[in-house]
């Protein structure tokens, strides 16, 4: 994995898409922590690579807080909101946030491209990675039909609609998630 790759990747899944997607190190105990200073735009990039945030209004973080879009969070309320996923469907939440969350086309070769770029993201934290999302459908199982899209979710942000995965390995933790669609 390089620097090169994964950025091309991020930005052909995530550039038209109204999302967030940062990388943070690991540096406490529980991932939760640093998953939060990612949140709270805490921290930069380990590697130095690309992070995408619409949200970059200076005076929109002074007002709604540092935090902004996601709202004022603590580990426990992401303990509470985030669900275990494989990382099989943390690549479809990928592919899906590409598609406006709906149905991602399975016989097209522009959805196969953007499973390979999601595969390209994950790649990027290692072997040895656990995912969790705020999807509604990973309460019951952590792989759950997205056949249909995402159609439910605990929301994390001052959006109507949001949702999205973090992956945890053992030196970074990514945040990546989609606002808003419908």
């Amino acid at each position: 994995m390089n620097r090169t790759a994964w950025e091309e990747a991020s930005l052909r899944l995530l550039d038209d898409v109204y999302a967030f997607a940062a990388t943070g190190p690991r540096a406490h105990s529980d991932w939760r922590d640093d998953v939060l200073a990612v949140m709270n735009h805490e921290v930069d990039d380990p590697r130095g690579w690309n992070v995408l945030d619409w949200e970059t209004d200076k005076e929109e973080r002074a007002t709604a807080g540092p935090s902004f879009p996601f709202r004022p969070s603590s580990r426990e309320l992401l303990e509470e909101r985030l669900f275990p996923v494989t990382p099989a469907t943390a690549e479809r939440l990928l592919v899906a946030m590409t598609y406006d969350w709906g149905p991602v086309p399975q016989d097209e070769e522009a959805g196969a491209d953007a499973h390979a770029d999601a595969r390209t993201l994950l790649s990027r934290y290692g072997e040895q990675i656990s995912c969790y999302s705020n999807i509604t459908r990973a309460r019951a199982t952590p792989s759950p039909d997205l056949t249909d899209g995402v159609d439910g979710w605990v929301s994390l942000t001052q959006y109507d609609g949001d949702f999205g995965f973090v992956v945890v390995s053992p030196e970074e933790v990514g945040v990546f998630w989609s606002f808003n669609p419908i």
